[in-house]
């Protein structure tokens, strides 16, 4: 008996597998899905005009967006019923085009599909993860080679409600793959905010007391891994495990932030025994 995968489902609903591919966007695709189903199907319509196209010779294009670190969300599967070069001919369908998508290149190296939804499908839409595999850099793969797992089919297509700031954890890597509700959320508040080394089990404690608050500051540690730290600098890349210790009141200012801060150092002993060099 095995896991009940993409695969059991898709011929279930009657899709020829021979013909499918399994499309893992990256976070652009993620940012064009939380804009809407029309920034998603715009951005998804223009690819690669060499072989590495993720839709090379398939008539039907299984969508996902990251949900986790190996993880997939459902958003949509289409029949792909034409292409060609994008500088070459005009855009067939016009009202499609969206001018504030930011990250569809139009050039002589793009082509573009006519990518129309599969109503069958449209019910899972935003419900279905499945589990993607340690591979997630492989984002175009042929349905029959790979047996993806189904992992989680949800009520509803809704995030899951934010669990409050004094339960909130996640990793530096899966911050920026938070739902925007989560996102907004950490935003509006500034704190204390500690960071454990999967590896280690030694802790960082940092503040946050600018502009969009924890969301902030945790998108400069995803973007090089050490938020400009001096001693975490000088470490390997680790997806650090993170939390909340602390919420700022609205009326505290930044001092007052770093002088929490210094306490949650002195409490937890981070900077003898920790990544704390101050």
């Amino acid at each position: 008996m095995h896991d009940f995968t993409i695969n059991d489902l898709l011929e279930r609903r009657g899709i020829d597998l021979r013909h499918t591919r399994l499309v893992r966007h990256d976070m652009r695709g993620l940012a064009e899905w939380r804009l809407g189903v029309s920034f998603f199907d715009h951005f998804a319509s223009y690819q690669r005009d060499d072989n590495r196209t993720p839709y090379n010779q398939a008539k039907i294009a299984i969508q996902f967006v990251p949900h986790s670190l190996s993880g997939a969300l459902f958003v949509g599967a289409h029949d792909i019923l034409d292409e060609w070069q994008a500088a070459h001919q005009p855009d067939r369908n016009p009202a499609r085009f969206n001018p504030r998508s930011k990250y569809i290149a139009q050039d002589l190296n793009h082509r573009r599909y006519d990518l129309h939804r599969r109503l069958d499908m449209e019910d899972l839409v935003g419900r279905l993860v499945i589990d993607w595999g340690a591979s997630t850099r492989s984002w175009s793969q042929w349905t029959l080679r790979h047996q993806k797992p189904i992992i989680e089919l949800r009520a509803s297509a809704e995030d899951d409600p934010f669990p409050g700031f004094s339960k909130f954890s996640s990793t530096i890597d899966e911050v920026m793959l938070l739902p925007m509700s989560w996102q907004n959320a950490l935003a509006t508040v500034n704190g204390v905010y500690l960071l454990v080394c999967p590896k280690t089990g030694e802790q960082y404690v940092g503040s946050a007391y600018g502009d969009q608050g924890f969301m902030a500051r945790w998108a400069a540690y995803a973007a090089n891994g050490h938020g400009g730290n001096r001693l975490l600098m000088k470490r390997d890349r680790v997806n650090y495990a993170v939390s909340i210790l602390e919420i700022a009141s609205p009326d505290m200012s930044p001092s007052e932030i770093i002088d929490r801060e210094g306490a949650w150092k002195r409490k937890l002993g981070t900077r003898s025994h920790g990544l704390n060099a101050n």
